[in-house]
């Protein structure tokens, strides 16, 4: 296995190591003695996700070609976190009021097309609001401004949504299109907001809305 970080080639040796998993890990390890962690991984050219990474994980590294490895300062990696947090905000936003739209006009196909796209996105961009925030309470991530990372510190996050989606879910399966309207206009659009003002207040005064996009 040939590793590069930050396009340069390790001096380490590589082989040493039994499995693909050890490799990212010291490469970790390495990264936070520089006060950087990794960002992102590519194998064969090919950039691999968290799960495909655990895939790999127990490979020997001869099987495996060439790995490059990304690294960033923290700061960054949460600015990054935020900056795609508050775009997929702004695009379910807009799916949930297409599909509010077409409930009242009384496209039900269009409507549940759509609605499942837009439940799998929810599902994604809560898995990251959980993420930002708990690396934040962790002191994983520094906050924006050089604040302290103490529960104090931080911004009220919104309720959680698991009794809106077990709602919408109950709706959905009783065909009562009329309530699944109310409760993604009324309770879902709000929520969504209420997690783009989270994510902007920790972003800094240069952030933008998703509703000012």
């Amino acid at each position: 296995m040939q590793l590069l970080i930050d396009a340069s080639e390790v001096s380490w040796d590589v082989s040493a190591l039994r499995t693909f998993g050890e490799v990212m890990e010291e490469a970790g390890r390495r990264a936070a003695a520089r006060g950087r962690v990794v960002s992102r991984v590519t194998v064969e050219g090919r950039e691999i996700s968290t799960r495909l990474e655990k895939e790999l994980a127990s490979l020997p590294p001869g099987e495996i070609g060439v790995v490059r490895i990304s690294t960033t300062t923290p700061r960054e990696l949460l600015r990054e976190a935020l900056d795609g947090g508050l775009d997929l905000c702004a695009a379910i936003l807009r799916d949930v009021r297409a599909v509010v739209a077409s409930l009242r006009a009384g496209d039900i196909p269009a409507a549940t097309s759509l609605y499942v796209s837009c439940v799998e996105s929810l599902a994604t961009y809560f898995q990251l609001a959980g993420a930002v925030f708990n690396g934040i309470q962790s002191g994983a991530f520094p906050l924006p401004g050089g604040a302290t990372s103490g529960a104090g510190e931080l911004p009220s996050p919104p309720s959680s949504t698991a009794e809106i989606l077990e709602q919408l879910l109950a709706a959905q399966k009783s065909g009562d299109w009329t309530s699944m309207a109310a409760l993604l206009e009324d309770r879902i659009v709000p929520n969504l907001e209420k997690w783009a003002a989270f994510f902007s207040a920790m972003r800094g005064p240069d952030s933008i809305r998703p509703e000012e996009k």
